[in-house]
């Protein structure tokens, strides 16, 4: 697909700490900066017309994380490749209809997932497992399975037989024999060829992976960043469209105390005092377009955010106020597209709020107070559905 040949010819110098980690500003014209750090309380019906609520049915599996969510016609794929390995699908209601995929060594079976996304041209679901593209059908069925040269991180379905292919460069160096030092690629499967497009984005090497949504499909633009970089690329078939640049004012990440450190270290460092009010940013980007998100860890949390670039205006997960339904603001941010955003919650979560606000919420009739008359402690996950103003 040619419109992904993104020939960036990107041996990008960043000079001094222009773009990443320190206190200072981009001084770069194609560079819209993002106040995290300065960020007021916003009220949510500012961008939220209402919410909705989905009460996923329990699939009598092990307790299951979203590490992934895909929303589309024929219903909902939930992804949990981190600590289960599984692969879930529910229709639009949240009952459950199928598992996807199967745990094993054999043909078309999986024995690690470092990555999912879905061919919505298809309805496919295609999973990393190691150095293997492996196809599934979401009524459950094998349909391929592609051995690869090398094994990419993150990856995402493009066009066609196009894929766009992470490789982070503190990869073991087993795992990135036979490319170069670039860490985003274009895989064609017709050719079995990568073509490098994208080079490390730090001065130095930083040994930090982790990236669980670092790439995402936006139109004719995919949205990229890593770990611990202040900067979200928006990349074009003619190479950087546009770059956000996360400010985080005094809190800022100075990365030069992270180069060049062993894992054990950068978590002692990350954990410690001189990293106690730094803000690192945790990409799970999504977008539409009008809104972009992501995520960010200060202290011991998360905060994620969601920037409307009209208005420029950041909305952050522990400041906005829920002024549709006086139910939670957002969580965990899983999914975006031209309507909604996505985010997930315990049971738990929602009972000990509603609980919590008793006084102010027991008169009121809305979906959030219905929620939490229908749901028990028990319950699975439910899925919060924020419609977007435009």
């Amino acid at each position: 697909m040619s419109k992904y040949k993104l020939k960036l010819l990107l041996h990008i110098v960043f000079c001094g700490s222009l773009l990443f980690g320190c206190n200072s500003k981009p001084i770069d014209k194609n560079v819209e900066i993002i106040l995290v750090g300065d960020s007021e309380p916003q009220f949510l019906s500012k961008i939220i017309d209402n919410i909705e609520y989905i009460v996923f049915e329990n699939p009598n599996k092990p307790f299951v994380k979203a590490d992934k969510l895909f929303v589309f016609d024929g219903g909902i794929i939930l992804a949990d490749f981190w600590s289960n390995h599984t692969l879930l699908r529910y229709d639009q209601n949240g009952k459950f209809i199928n598992p996807i995929g199967r745990f094993g060594e054999g043909p078309g079976e999986y024995v690690q997932i470092t990555d999912v996304d879905f061919d919505e041209a298809n309805n496919n679901l295609i999973v990393v497992s190691r150095n293997h593209l492996i196809t599934y059908s979401i009524e459950d069925e094998f349909i391929d399975e592609i051995e690869l040269r090398n094994r990419p991180y993150k990856f995402l379905k493009l066009d066609g037989e196009k894929y766009l292919f992470y490789f982070p460069e503190v990869l073991a160096p087993e795992l990135r024999a036979g490319i170069d030092r670039a860490i985003l690629y274009n895989y064609s499967t017709d050719l079995d060829s990568l073509e490098p497009i994208f080079d490390p984005v730090f001065l130095e090497k930083i040994n930090g992976m982790g990236e669980k949504n670092n790439l995402f499909k936006l139109g004719e633009t995919v949205l990229f960043s890593s770990n611990f970089c202040d900067t979200i690329y928006m990349l074009s078939k003619d190479g950087i469209e546009k770059k956000f640049f996360l400010d985080f004012g005094s809190e800022q990440n100075d990365l030069s105390k992270l180069y060049g450190l062993s894992i054990p270290d950068l978590v002692k460092v990350l954990n410690g005092e001189a990293f106690k009010n730094i803000s690192i940013h945790m990409p799970h980007l999504f977008g539409n377009s009008r809104y972009l998100t992501s995520a960010f860890r200060k202290k011991t949390g998360f905060d994620f955010f969601v920037y409307d670039m009209k208005d420029k205006i950041p909305y952050l997960s522990s400041k906005s106020v829920n002024d549709v339904d006086g139910g939670l603001g957002f969580g965990i941010i899983k999914r975006m597209d031209d309507d909604y955003f996505y985010s997930f919650f315990e049971p738990e979560e929602i009972l000990q709020h509603y609980e919590k606000n008793i006084d102010q919420l027991k008169d009121q009739d809305n979906n959030f107070t219905k929620l939490a008359m229908q749901i028990t402690r028990d319950d699975f996950l439910i899925l919060a559905k924020y419609k977007l103003k435009k």
